[in-house]
């Protein structure tokens, strides 16, 4: 009896263990940091910084001109200006954020494979995990090795519903607003209409 008992214990311990070696292996990554202090994120930052600057310079030139002159075609000009700073900063911010989507995207799968890890989990979406479990940094790490080229086109949109999705690529956003403001040059390009002179009796 004693047998079939230790028998039987080493049958449950042995399931035990083959179901601990079934559990899926999963990592946590923080998206948005990485892109926030990873070199390709500060880098892309860094550009998008500097051509919103430029923009805004050539904005701030136009409504200079507004000031200085009032007139309808310095008046055209700087909406233009306004325009282009803005239609561009917004494709040149979803260009440089899809490239590094795209690279994150790749390293994250290769970091999986190459760990054997099953799930990469978005770490704003877990309620509780252990710090073993997460991958923020080696990550940063291999992703300071990636060089982008900041002016070239991202790959076409693959799947969205891949474990990569844990990148929060809004952390590599410049707000798309300059300085000067279309409106109040609107107003001051208008030149007062000359007010009638009063008919004396």
């Amino acid at each position: 009896m004693k047998k079939l008992s230790a028998l039987l214990l080493m049958v449950a311990v042995a399931s035990l263990l083959a179901a601990c070696n079934n559990t899926p292996k999963i990592a946590v990554v923080d998206g948005a940091k990485v892109f926030r202090e990873s070199k390709p994120g500060q880098d892309a930052m860094a550009y998008l910084r500097t051509k919103s600057n430029d923009l805004q310079a050539e904005a701030k030139a136009a409504q200079e001109k507004v000031q200085a002159k009032q007139s309808q075609e310095n008046a055209a000009a700087f909406q233009e200006a306004v325009t282009k700073y803005q239609t561009t900063m917004g494709s040149e911010q979803q260009r440089v954020v899809g490239l590094l989507q795209e690279n994150f995207n790749k390293l994250l799968e290769k970091y999986r494979k190459d760990n054997k890890v099953d799930v990469v989990i978005a770490k704003d979406v877990v309620l509780s995990s252990d710090e073993a479990t997460d991958i923020t940094n080696k990550i940063i790490e291999e992703f300071n090795k990636t060089t982008i080229d900041l002016n070239a086109k991202p790959a076409p949109a693959v799947d969205a519903a891949k474990p990569a999705d844990a990148a929060k690529p809004e952390a590599a956003k410049v707000e798309a607003k300059p300085e000067a403001k279309p409106e109040a040059a609107k107003a001051e390009a208008k030149p007062e209409a000359a007010k009638p002179e009063a008919k004396k009796p």
